[in-house]
């Protein structure tokens, strides 16, 4: 069931952090997306970074040290999400172990599941204007992971360029899930991944040997 609306709590502050290879920043950044997924078990209805820290038992600095606000956190825990998405969809079809068609539904059930679970943090992505270059973001980290898709299972046809198509595919389906969460698509969740697979190109659901 998607949620009624409710909005993050908007906290930024400054650009983006990229992340290092220091395996300390490394556990930080684990323990702040699982407090995120604590609070998501929670229910709450909106999430702060003092939320987020106290469940966490970091300090602010500590979070800004990794993350330069909610929504830059956001794009890098769904971007988390897409890879392990995609990875298990790439195993399924090179294992023949269903159809690009089911693999397909799998994928975006899985990701709709998630988004919804965690809507009141993803929402300031898909959402929230001030947000555009984290939804940005977000779009260009799944659009890699289709084109990364495509060339794990096979060439894509002559004349199609896979960035072109992973941009569409990827802004498409973002914006259909995030239109759907705020209530402005009516359809249920087997409805909208019914959609959204049928709307991808029948080459990519099935490519050529």
């Amino acid at each position: 069931m998607r949620p009624d609306g409710e909005r993050l709590h908007e906290e930024r502050t400054g650009p983006s952090i990229r992340p290092t290879n220091d395996p300390r920043a490394a556990r930080t950044r684990q323990m702040i997306f699982t407090a995120v997924d604590t609070l998501m078990r929670e229910h709450t209805a909106t999430v702060s970074v003092s939320d987020i820290v106290r469940t966490a038992g970091i300090s602010r600095s500590t979070f800004y040290a990794h993350f330069t606000g909610l929504d830059v956190l956001a794009t890098d825990y769904l971007r988390s999400q897409l890879a392990e998405i995609s990875q298990s969809g790439v195993e399924l079809r090179r294992g023949d172990l269903v159809s690009g068609t089911l693999s397909a539904r799998i994928g975006y059930r899985r990701l709709i599941a998630h988004m919804v679970e965690h809507y009141p943090l993803y929402s300031s992505v898909l959402e929230l204007p001030p947000t555009r270059t984290a939804h940005n973001a977000v779009v260009d980290a799944y659009a890699g992971q289709i084109v990364q898709s495509m060339r794990a299972l096979g060439p894509v046809p002559a004349g199609v360029n896979p960035h072109v198509v992973a941009n569409y595919v990827a802004g498409g389906a973002l914006t259909l899930i995030g239109a759907w969460m705020s209530g402005r698509i009516e359809a249920s969740d087997d409805e909208l991944v019914e959609q959204l697979t049928a709307l991808l190109p029948t080459w990519l659901l099935e490519p050529s040997a």
